[in-house]
């Protein structure tokens, strides 16, 4: 599911250093160290842009707000960070990272050339690359020209997968980002509550976690009462019979989502939509089977099949990227791990709309922890007397 990224980032993208210190990040160098070393790499490359930047936020903090930023990080030797932004914005970009050696690579059709000369190779090594196949064809080709002969890439993206397990500061971290993200449901249903339409909804929830200083938000809405949704279109039409909308927003780089709806009054599909996320949550467990969760959500929902914005999944890992991997879909042979965070999702439509009920959960070492669940999709027939202090 894609949702519109926002042109201009805002929100606090300093690096917290109380919440994730200097020794976080060199125990992460360390994990990476032991795979360079099985790999024969003398260094990885390891790049990211504004849309995604999962890998590279993680060794680096650093979260490209426009563009790419690209860290070179050596078997021996300092980091380096390459950001595609001019020389004037360097020492702001510095606030965002622990690497000290900070590069402009603004003008990146040469920019190479000194950034690798610092690995000092006299004979040809090889380079692991993690992100390339992110990266814009004119600069992975002039990033080839000044590799040439001395260095060999070698994708290195499974390996560096594999050795990522979310820390217990991460999981704060995104305990908070959905602390944020229920602030914004939340205020999607009291907008609702007041009759405004979907857009009106989901600007107020926009505004909430803005407000909050989260870094990004993306929403969803439905224009014809579940069946589709689609991005902001400023519109701005009357309140439907059930309103559903998508919201994500990241917060210090921690991203957490949910499915809202809201309706006057629950209707088969919303009670199917409930049921088959009981389901999910009363079989998540440690070595819970993607496939069989699929099939007990799926088995609430029939004869109806997954609504279609969920693109045949029930779920999947979520943190530093809204989509961090392990998609729970009928060919799924991924099995939930303790410590992991999933966001997870049922729904379903018909001719006359559609609901989706969603939760994100912590993966205990014997269990569960619900972090957040949508709100009742007939939370919003009338105001409450006592709503929710987010």
């Amino acid at each position: 599911m894609r949702t519109v990224q926002p042109s201009i980032m805002i929100g606090s993208y300093a690096w917290d250093q109380d919440r994730v210190p200097r020794d976080e990040f060199q125990s992460r160098l360390r994990e990476l160290n032991r795979v360079m070393d099985a790999k024969g790499l003398k260094a990885m490359l390891v790049y990211g842009d504004a849309a995604e930047h999962s890998v590279l936020a993680w060794f680096s903090n650093f979260i490209p707000r426009l563009r790419w930023g690209m860290a070179l990080l050596p078997r021996a030797g300092e980091p380096r960070l390459l950001i595609s932004m001019s020389s004037r914005d360097v020492p702001a970009m510095k606030l965002m990272t622990w690497i000290p050696d900070v590069l402009s690579g603004w003008t990146w059709e040469s920019a190479f050339d000194p950034w690798l000369a610092r690995l000092h190779a006299d004979d040809p090594i090889e380079i692991g690359s993690v992100g390339f196949d992110l990266m814009r064809p004119p600069l992975l080709r002039s990033l080839e020209k000044s590799l040439g002969n001395r260095f060999r890439l070698r994708q290195a993206d499974a390996d560096v997968a594999a050795m990522r397990a979310l820390r217990p500061r991460e999981r704060s971290q995104l305990r908070g980002a959905a602390d944020v993200m229920h602030a914004a449901a939340e205020a999607f249903m009291q907008a609702a509550r007041k009759g405004l339409g979907a857009e009106a909804a989901a600007l107020e929830a926009e505004r909430t976690a803005r407000l909050l200083a989260a870094q990004d938000v993306r929403t969803l809405v439905s224009f014809d009462n579940g069946r589709a949704l689609a991005p902001f279109r400023g519109v701005f039409a009357p309140a439907s019979e059930t309103l559903v909308g998508y919201i994500a927003v990241k917060d210090r780089g921690y991203w957490a989502d949910c499915f809202v709806t809201a309706a006057a009054a629950p209707s088969d599909l919303h009670r199917r939509a409930r049921a088959g996320l009981d389901a999910l949550l009363a079989a998540a467990r440690p070595g819970a089977e993607g496939a069989k969760l699929h099939a007990l959500a799926l088995a609430q929902l029939h004869p109806l099949s997954l609504h279609p914005v969920l693109s045949n999944g029930v779920g999947r890992r979520i943190g530093l990227s809204l989509n961090e991997g392990g998609e729970l879909t009928p060919a799924s042979r991924h099995t939930l791990k303790p410590g992991d965070i999933y966001s997870l999702h049922v729904g379903a439509r018909d001719e006359s709309g559609g609901a989706v009920a969603s939760a994100m959960i912590a993966i205990t070492e014997r269990s569960t922890e619900i972090l957040h669940r949508s709100p009742d999709a007939s939370s919003a027939a009338t105001p409450a007397a006592n709503p929710p202090t987010p």
